[in-house]
């Protein structure tokens, strides 16, 4: 599906460059390169893509500068950003200035490649059918904030809700879920199968949580729980452990029964950190602890709270 598009790639890193020219030259049909916002509205001009994807940090003229300029030309022409999820702020700025959407750093060459498709397509799709501003708002929120294969928070959102959290102290429980023995399934029974052992482990999930939890997909098969008011060690110890036994109910698929189990790392805000970072540090650190200690399990960032 990608042969169907032409890509104009801005991003001022060299290193960058050359790894996405790589990997997506042959891929698309025709792959053009900007080095900086200046060079990036030039071949716009010249090449008229279908779809710009771009930094927003660079020398001469920036990528918001760059995004505002195009979309003044052109407010159909589709825009992709690639960012830090931590540079919220410029996030929201150049989404609030027209781009369509939003692939993190550093760049995971499949979520790539799987971003592109889907934002190209559904979103040239749904803008095509959106005939006033507020549809296409609606349109560009759920694209921005939610993951379009199991439909829940994507990483861009959970960001901004912990982030919120932090910034208002209240208190709140962060589970890191990664899933185990999932390339498995993927490798042998394709990726369709992997898509629909996604949806149930989430289907799953879903069922056992709070409404106003907040459950994402984080990207592959590596997800985050975030509950509020609720800071009881055996509480929490309790939630997980039915966290693990969802995710390992078993998928009836083509005649298959496919199943994963998941690993857990848990953080709480304030008593593990009181910044994001700290607090995603130590929920991934505790993750990979339970990862060792044989998969299927929890572990809490500290001992004792």
């Amino acid at each position: 599906m990608l042969k169907n598009f032409t890509v104009l790639y801005v991003e001022d890193d060299v290193d960058t460059q050359e790894y996405m020219e790589f990997y997506l030259s042959s891929e698309v049909k025709e792959f053009y390169q900007a080095f900086n916002g200046e060079e990036g509205i030039s071949l716009y001009r010249e090449k008229r893509p279908d779809v710009i994807i771009t930094d927003l940090n660079m020398p001469k003229l920036s990528g918001m500068e760059m995004i505002k300029q195009i979309k003044a030309e052109d407010k159909e022409q589709i825009i992709i950003i690639t960012s830090a999820f931590g540079d919220r702020e410029n996030l929201m700025e150049a989404l609030n200035n027209g781009a369509n959407g939003f692939i993190s750093k550093p760049i995971d060459i499949d979520a790539f490649n799987s971003k592109l498709v889907e934002v190209t397509s559904e979103l040239k799709a749904k803008i095509a059918k959106a005939k006033d501003s507020q549809k296409e708002k609606r349109v560009l929120y759920s694209l921005a904030h939610f993951d379009s294969l199991t439909q829940i928070h994507n990483r861009f959102s959970f960001i901004q809700h912990i982030t919120t959290m932090v910034e208002e102290q209240t208190p709140f429980t962060l589970f890191f879920i990664d899933l185990d023995n999932f390339k498995p399934i993927n490798d042998t029974y394709g990726h369709d199968a992997g898509d629909a052992m996604l949806k149930w482990v989430v289907k799953n999930i879903s069922k056992i949580i709070r409404k106003d939890d907040i459950l994402a997909r984080l990207g592959g098969d590596e997800f985050a729980l975030v509950l509020r008011d609720i800071d009881d060690i055996e509480t929490l110890k309790l939630l997980a452990q039915k966290v693990i036994d969802a995710t390992a109910l078993p998928l009836s698929y083509e005649q298959e029964s496919l199943a994963v189990s998941c690993s857990i790392g848990v953080s709480c805000y304030p008593h593990d950190g009181t910044e994001v970072e700290s607090l995603l540090k130590k929920a991934d650190e505790a993750m990979y602890r339970s990862k060792r200690a044989g998969k299927s399990n929890f572990t809490m960032a500290r001992t004792s709270y």
